[in-house]
């Protein structure tokens, strides 16, 4: 009887496991995780308003925050209303500098990665708390490139903050530099590294000003980073400094191509095949607990622009693939931000000089 229960309980086992195994990717348009549209006013200094807003709850209510043109702007939640905008300077005992590269927000504080220099706080209404010179460039690096570029968002987690260095091109030296991810300690006041390695496969690329890219997300919720490289099917994940790939790539074949270089008196110009397949950037969706990669399946020619094909591919944090979404035709924006009704992307078709309209997309709806 013993052994006819173990063996039940084996045939459990494998049937609960054979099926999370089997779970079906489910093949989607973006458009079908629209739940609600979200309207915010410009007023008239605001061309638009980008992407990069965060959610704050606060005692008079709950807001967005953004830092648009050097103006942070304030707005009622989920109303939409403008209620405040404040100036930072550039130069001065309160210049933030003319190449703000980057910026977070937090709840009383804003953080600036300015001139490829010095990493700035300041308080809301506009005054400069604190400066902290970047380190000097460590040997192997040519130079820094500090900022947020294919959506590096600066992150916070406690006392620390994540930002990338970033290399405009990949070159063959730059190899077995591994110090990409940076650490801000606001407690020590002290700057450390996350080190990873870019794949083997990136010396088929040098000198590509695309596919020598990489994006990068911190999942609090796992205490994770997360790299995604143009060129790689695979996610890298970096948890307690141990380095593991992951399988993450879309079911269909892409073809990576390489661009090329051209020189111009004494500049060298660097020339992308856009039509290549890329990897593009990678967002968090947390209120329904998502990784969202987005990939470039083709890219448009001169002779055939409509032939350009994108995708989100969408993962759960355990980066288990649960879904491939069709973005085209490009109706929104397929990177957002994240509010308590869900993740919300530009609506382009539905946008005026008086206001903005978003789309706030529900993640949850795939494989509920």
């Amino acid at each position: 009887m013993k052994y006819l229960i173990y063996f039940y309980f084996s045939l459990f086992l494998f049937a609960c496991t054979s099926s999370e195994n089997s779970r079906e990717i489910q093949f989607l348009q973006l458009s079908d995780l629209i739940v609600d549209t979200l309207y915010l006013e410009k007023d008239t200094l605001t061309k638009n308003l980008g992407i990069n807003f965060t959610h704050f709850q606060t005692d008079s209510g709950e807001v967005l925050l953004t830092f648009n043109q050097y103006r942070l702007l304030t707005y009622s939640f989920p109303e939409g209303k403008l209620l405040n905008s404040v100036k930072f300077e550039k130069e001065g005992p309160d210049g933030i500098g003319g190449f703000v590269t980057g910026d977070f927000i937090d709840q009383n504080s804003i953080y600036f990665l300015s001139q490829q220099k010095e990493l700035i706080k300041a308080n809301l209404e506009g005054k400069v708390i604190q400066r902290w010179d970047f380190p000097e460039v460590p040997e192997g690096r040519l130079y820094h490139n500090y900022g947020t570029y294919l959506f590096n968002r600066i992150q916070k987690s406690g006392n620390k903050l994540f930002f990338m260095d970033v290399p405009y091109v990949f070159k063959e030296e730059l190899f077995d530099y591994d110090k990409w991810g940076i650490i801000f300690d606001l407690q020590k006041e002290e700057f450390d590294y996350f080190q990873f390695s870019y794949p083997k496969e990136i010396l088929n690329f040098l000198e590509d000003d695309q596919l020598g890219l990489f994006s990068h997300v911190y999942n609090e919720g796992t205490d994770e980073h997360l790299i995604s490289f143009s060129i790689s099917d695979s996610l890298l994940k970096i948890k307690d400094k141990l380095q593991t790939w992951h399988p993450a790539g879309t079911v269909e074949k892409l073809n990576f191509l390489k661009g090329t270089t051209s020189e111009r008196g004494e500049y060298i110009v660097f020339q992308p095949n856009h039509e290549s397949s890329k990897y593009e950037a990678l967002d968090l969706a947390t209120q329904s607990q998502k990784l969202i990669r987005r990939v470039r399946v083709k890219g448009p020619t001169i002779e055939n622009p409509e032939q350009e094909r994108k995708k989100l591919i969408v993962f759960d944090y355990y980066l288990d693939k649960e879904a491939e979404l069709d973005l085209n035709p490009v109706e929104m924006d397929s990177y957002g931000f994240n509010t308590p009704l869900g993740y919300v992307v530009t609506l382009h078709t539905k946008t005026t000089d008086d206001l903005v309209s978003f789309a706030v997309l529900d993640f949850s709806k795939i494989n509920p």
